[in-house]
């Protein structure tokens, strides 16, 4: 069972995207069972896989996961609309729990998330997991890469991203001490769009990013606008769209580069 944690410290560059699409190629083209993991207290990835329908949980989530040693796992994991994806998410209590440990109300431990998916593994019961991460260090999102094989950072072309990148590549070095699977599997440049400065923000990138820029990149596009409004994958909702076949094209770049099967 594969674990992948999309992270970026700035907000805005397409994680919670990139984090639905990749379990939505995953379940759907590569046939995979995925669980998606919505670490981020604002919850937009877990309204996506839910279609908007958030009622129907019943209010266990990632928060009980950080905040109990969970043995049992059915009550915190749902189906979503996508066949052959399940979601772990994040509800209200998860926002809570996390103003908890900052407040000193709460004592985090950071191993829980990691405990809990190496039951599921031992289980057998997905091929791989999908963990969107907050724009923020949290203990939500230090649980993450703790408890992921590879790390995926999402980031556009303006230079304060990839500025944050490096930044986020500092810290990654520090977790890798206490966590020494972690690997950055790549960089993948989003909402690319063809001009020169864009052409230019992704070459600066190539040549002096310390870890690995994916070759394909994800351009921007409406139709990924359109597709958060309609709560749908945007492979799902625009499948021709641009950047629907640039994320396939991601999607086996990343298997490729894993040395699994992809179709």
């Amino acid at each position: 069972m594969r674990t992948y944690a999309i992270v970026n410290r700035k907000g805005g560059v397409g994680k919670t995207t990139t984090a639905v699409e990749l379990a939505f190629i995953l379940a759907t083209s590569c046939e995979q069972r995925v669980l998606f993991i919505d670490a981020d207290s604002q919850g937009d990835g877990t309204a996506l896989m839910m279609g908007g329908r958030t009622d129907q949980l019943e209010g266990a989530g990632l928060a009980e996961v950080l905040r109990y040693d969970l043995a049992y796992y059915p009550d915190v994991i749902y189906t979503t609309d996508i066949a052959g994806v399940d979601i772990l998410p994040a509800t209200e209590g998860l926002g809570d729990f996390e103003l908890e440990c900052l407040l000193g109300q709460e004592r985090a431990d950071l191993n829980r998330l990691r405990s809990l998916l190496d039951v599921i593994a031992e289980d057998g019961e997905y091929d791989a997991v999908v963990i969107d991460c907050p724009p923020y260090y949290s203990v939500s999102c230090l649980s993450a890469l703790a408890a992921c094989d590879s790390i995926i950072i999402p980031a556009d072309c303006s230079a304060y991203s990839t500025t944050g990148m490096a930044g986020l590549v500092r810290q990654i070095d520090n977790i890798r001490r206490a966590c020494p699977q972690v690997n950055v599997a790549g960089v993948l440049v989003t909402q690319w769009h063809r001009s020169s400065v864009g052409e230019d923000a992704v070459q600066t990138l190539r040549e002096e990013s310390p870890v690995p820029i994916f070759r394909t990149v994800i351009r921007r596009s409406d139709k990924a606008v359109e597709s958060t409004w309609a709560r749908e994958p945007v492979g799902n909702w625009s499948p021709f769209s641009a950047a629907a076949r640039d994320y396939r094209a991601w999607v086996a770049e990343l298997l490729e580069q894993e040395g699994q099967n992809h179709v």
